[in-house]
């Protein structure tokens, strides 16, 4: 169901969260353009998480408004700033003429950071409901983000083939605000035309890390050792900073390619897609990642080159994904980050093909 700017308008506290920033940017959009604000407005004021205090955030909305019916205070990058630090029951004392818009915009972090920031965000969440407020959770399935592309698409005056819309999401994350980004950018990339082809994709998109993950992954599983450490040497970008990059995300992101091949390789073997999968297998797979939840097109080249491997190669590819932690960490001997990277994918390839 589409954002209701009238209905969110009906409580005095509003929680825009989720995991799509284009929409809620749009709501947010339209929230402001509901009350008839605009940016520079007398009765709208901003706060940043993490700075100041929300009893500043409680302080402004109660002053009267001056020009407008309400006073209008949003506060942006909300998971800074604790929950706990809300005065208990501030948000059902705000007066009628207020209107608190909390917008748990995206947060960058490792792992761990975004446990916590998860943790925060639900935290939120539960706080503005239980205090008679409104919350918006954006996050769409794999099936409404295909549709919504295309329609985007369409809307900035551009058609889209099936395959030029899988090779734009399978580049972009899967994340429709990104694709949306990227579309923008393919409209003014390809003037006087009335498509938009695969070639202009691969020419004009920036590829996301999970993009080049895969690709290394497909590398190592082919036998292509040159192509698997050119994606690697994408993926690290500084050589300085290679061991950064390997436990923020290129760890990470092979080791989840690798249990969605682990899954791929089970519903072959249960002769089953994985759209529809048998209840046995659907309890043996972890909630995430889940191949069954992902969007089509991953799950076709995930189901494509499992058909290749089995779980015994798989299970060597996760262990030496494994070692390469413990050797960065320094609980193995190791060198240099980026010799580490390396010796991962040169230790990977046997394992594949054995």
């Amino acid at each position: 169901m589409a954002f209701q700017a009238a209905r969110a308008l009906g409580h005095r506290a509003v929680f825009l969260g989720g995991e799509e920033e284009v929409l809620r940017r749009r709501a947010l959009t339209d929230l402001l353009a509901a009350t008839g604000s605009d940016a520079d407005g007398f009765d709208l004021e901003y706060f940043e998480g993490g700075l100041g205090s929300p009893k500043d955030w409680i302080a402004a909305c109660g002053t009267a408004p001056f020009l407008s019916d309400r006073r209008i205070v949003i506060v942006r990058h909300l998971l800074r700033t604790d929950g706990d630090a809300l005065p208990k029951g501030a948000l059902k004392s705000l007066p009628e003429t207020a209107l608190l818009i909390l917008v748990a915009d995206e947060e960058s972090g490792d792992d761990d950071r975004q446990r916590k920031l998860k943790q925060s965000k639900a935290a939120w969440e539960k706080l503005v409901a239980g205090d008679s407020g409104y919350t918006e959770n954006f996050k769409l399935d794999a099936r409404a983000i295909r549709l919504q592309a295309k329609e985007e698409a369409e809307s900035l005056g551009r058609k889209i083939s099936e395959a030029s819309l899988d090779l734009l999401l399978e580049m972009s994350g899967g994340s429709l605000s990104r694709t949306v980004e990227e579309l923008e950018k393919l409209v003014l990339y390809t003037h006087g035309q009335s498509a938009i082809r695969e070639d202009d994709i691969r020419q004009l998109v920036v590829p996301t890390r999970e993009w080049n993950v895969f690709k290394l992954v497909d590398a190592v599983a082919s036998g292509q050792v040159s192509e698997a450490l050119r994606q690697l040497r994408i993926l690290v970008g500084s050589q300085s900073k290679a061991e950064d990059a390997a436990l923020r995300s290129i760890l990470p992101q092979t080791s989840r390619s690798l249990k969605l091949l682990w899954q791929g390789r089970l519903f072959h073997e249960a002769g089953c897609a994985p759209g529809v999968p048998t209840p046995k297998l659907l309890a043996m797979l972890p909630e995430r990642p889940r191949l069954s939840s992902e969007m089509s097109f991953l799950q076709t080249k995930m189901m494509n080159l499992s058909r290749r491997l089995t779980l015994e190669q798989i299970a060597k590819g996760l262990e030496v994904v494994a070692r390469t932690d413990a050797r960065l960490k320094g609980l193995e001997d190791s060198f240099s980050g980026m010799d580490t990277l390396e010796r991962m994918v040169l230790e990977m390839v046997p394992a594949f093909q054995n």
